[in-house]
């Protein structure tokens, strides 16, 4: 039976339709085969955009549903072959080249790790997920204001005249997350206050946090009835001022930083927005840094707020799924050559290396290299040229005479 595209069987084992899939898949990578040879055709950034745009959305279609086929070794080797075959083309490579190795090379995440990162990610959105923290999560439907309570976000023109101002500023390093507000009454400071956040929490998150604190912290200054209702609140954070120009965001400090201001609205104030540059030598922006500083390092502050930011435990899965392809990677008793030029998995993702036919021959060690070649008797011995000793790649690169004169060079 088909069911929104997934094959169920009588047994639930999701079998039929592993195998659909990895055959779907290689039908493709074939036709594309032709267009993608090692020494011509398409580049290695075009097909690893064909690879995680149109590949792996056909593997991981449903995972949350059949992630637990994928622990049969039948259902596993379908589709490493798969991820094999498109790796083959990205790097260059020949056919003969070790999977660990292709996923090395072509810096693509280990088939199986990435569903078994799919399925998490599925139960971290749908909130199934043991020990989750609280997320910053978009407010129901039924919790947005009515459109007509919308509050336009207006910005002030630099000048100094409202009877308060606020500076609000976040701050996020090793040692924690945490908030500043400082305010003045008439060009007088009058309070200032710092909050910390769960070390999860994200600057943006610090930044908006403090923007919410601030109206809270009005109610409870001494102003003059004969003084202007005007506000003006001064923040380096842009990103903070866009958000809430934007209606159609609603998640959790935003909307709560509207109702604030739908709050004040009704108390009949005025209230402005400003943009400053950061460490530009402005009092109030100094001083609000100073205290956010303080309070992301002062343990003894209680945590005020610590719904960490949508992508937080995205990127964790990430890392988690990076570890997990790291120790297999050391276990691995394969790829020798590889792995003395590649150790750790995390440097090769994020190191920005050209990809080509030589570049994939010298570290896989499968090329034209008389040590390589003589393994298939297609030489009648290994020694290099120089006369030296064989011609391995690790003598190529580092003693073989004829090469040191381009060595010196470049």
């Amino acid at each position: 039976m088909k069911y929104l595209g997934i094959v169920i069987d009588d047994k639930l084992k999701f079998s039929q339709h592993i195998s659909n899939a990895a055959d779907k898949c290689a039908k493709l990578i074939f036709s594309l085969s032709k267009s993608a040879k090692i020494h011509w055709g398409l580049k290695r950034e075009a097909l690893i955009t064909i690879y995680k745009g149109t590949i792996l959305p056909l593997l991981l279609y449903g995972a949350p549903v059949r992630i637990e086929a994928l622990r049969y070794e039948y259902n596993r080797r379908k589709y490493i072959r798969v991820q094999r075959l498109m790796n083959i083309l990205i790097a260059k490579a020949y056919r003969n080249t070790s999977s660990e190795a292709l996923c090395i090379l072509a810096g693509t995440t280990p088939i199986i790790i990435k569903a078994e990162e799919a399925a998490k990610r599925y139960e971290v959105w749908k909130g199934h997920r043991a020990n989750i923290q609280k997320t910053d999560r978009e407010f129901g439907l039924n919790q947005w204001p009515h459109p007509a309570d919308f509050i336009n976000i207006p910005e002030t023109n630099g000048c100094d005249d409202q009877t308060v101002r606020i500076y609000t500023d976040g701050s996020k390093g090793e040692r924690g997350v945490g908030a500043g507000v400082v305010i003045f009454v008439n060009n007088e400071l009058i309070a200032r206050h710092k909050f910390r956040l769960n070390h999860r929490c994200s600057n943006n998150q610090a930044e908006q946090l403090a923007i919410v604190k601030a109206p809270d912290l009005i109610n409870y200054l001494k102003i003059a009835a004969n003084n202007p209702r005007t506000i003006a609140v001064h923040t380096d954070s842009g990103i903070t001022i866009e958000s809430m120009k934007n209606a159609s965001n609603h998640n959790y400090l935003i909307e709560e930083i509207t109702n604030r201001l739908i709050n004040l609205r009704s108390a009949k104030w005025t209230i402005e927005f400003s943009w400053i540059e950061a460490r530009a030598g402005n009092l109030g922006n100094e001083l609000a840094d100073r205290l956010a500083k303080d309070a992301a390092s002062d343990k003894d502050i209680p945590v005020v707020f610590d719904r960490i930011p949508k992508t937080t435990p995205y990127s964790e899965l990430e890392e988690e799924a990076t570890l997990k392809w790291q120790e297999e990677w050391e276990l691995c008793n394969k790829a020798a050559v590889t792995k003395q030029f590649f150790p750790n998995v995390r440097d090769k993702i994020h190191r920005r290396i050209t990809i080509n036919p030589k570049f994939t021959a010298l570290v896989t060690g499968r090329g034209k290299t008389k040590s390589y070649l003589y393994i298939f008797k297609i030489t009648d011995n290994a020694t290099c040229p120089c006369n030296t000793e064989d011609q391995t790649p690790d003598h190529r690169l580092n003693n073989c005479t004829r090469h040191k004169k381009t060595k010196r060079l470049t």
